[in-house]
């Protein structure tokens, strides 16, 4: 099996996640023997924010990606065949992460718009930290489908929990922001909504296993599994 490497640590506890689905998809997959039947797996746990940050905490403009997460990129590409990142944000390097690496990389966000392909739908809601990620907006907006999106009165609070998260102290009312941004998105008659940051299903819980809910982590797992075992799944 093909050794995967892992840009995390974005946050430790959607890394964890990816993880636990990693083992757990293996276990679907792959014939069991010990615990031979995983793929080999190195994981970078990031402690920096994926992009460069203002005094305000907010995204400078143009994103810039942190030069930490090259570094990450360049180790792993020497002791893995193949990397992921358990980062929505971060994939707005994705082609300098690859050059560094000098290996694949298997992109999450191709991966979900990939299955919003097969699945058909045409109208999408879409969540993610400081606003929908245009890294899925662009892609799915060319390809006709409409996208719906959240005003701040509940972004804001959605983002407080998304920190909440990476923190270790989100509770009740962390994951009652994020039920309330859903529910709003599933108003407007959308078909689907993407989990666009990775921390937004944590806050979820059960509830963000609904069918109409895109984890795109959730989806990077299974694919890399695929990609390790040589048996990628159709348009991967």
């Amino acid at each position: 099996m093909k050794r995967m490497g892992v840009i995390g640590g974005i946050s430790p506890q959607a890394t964890m996640d990816f993880e636990a689905r990693v083992h757990q998809v293996s276990q679907r997959l792959i014939p069991q023997r010990w615990s031979c039947g995983y793929p080999p797996m190195v994981v970078w746990y990031s402690r920096t924010p994926p992009i460069r940050l203002g005094a305000d905490d907010l995204p400078v403009m143009p994103l810039e990606l942190d030069s930490g997460l090259v570094d990450a990129a360049a180790w792993l590409g020497r002791v893995s065949d193949f990397l992921v990142i358990t980062c929505n944000t971060a994939h707005v390097g994705l082609e300098v992460l690859v050059t560094a690496a000098g290996c694949p990389i298997l992109s999450m966000i191709d991966v979900a718009v990939g299955e919003i392909d097969r699945r058909g739908w045409k109208r999408v809601g879409v969540l993610g930290f400081h606003g929908a990620p245009p890294l899925y907006l662009d892609p799915l907006r060319q390809r006709g489908i409409h996208c719906e999106t959240i005003g701040p009165g509940l972004q804001e609070p959605l983002d407080d929990g998304i920190r909440a998260v990476m923190e270790g102290r989100d509770g009740a009312a962390e994951t009652g922001h994020a039920l309330t941004a859903v529910a709003a998105l599933r108003a407007t008659a959308v078909e689907g909504v993407v989990l666009g940051c990775t921390e937004i299903p944590l806050l979820l819980g059960k509830d963000g296993e609904a069918t109409d809910l895109l984890n795109p982590a959730a989806l990077l797992a299974e694919a890399a599994v695929r990609f390790a075992v040589g048996n990628p799944a159709p348009g991967t």
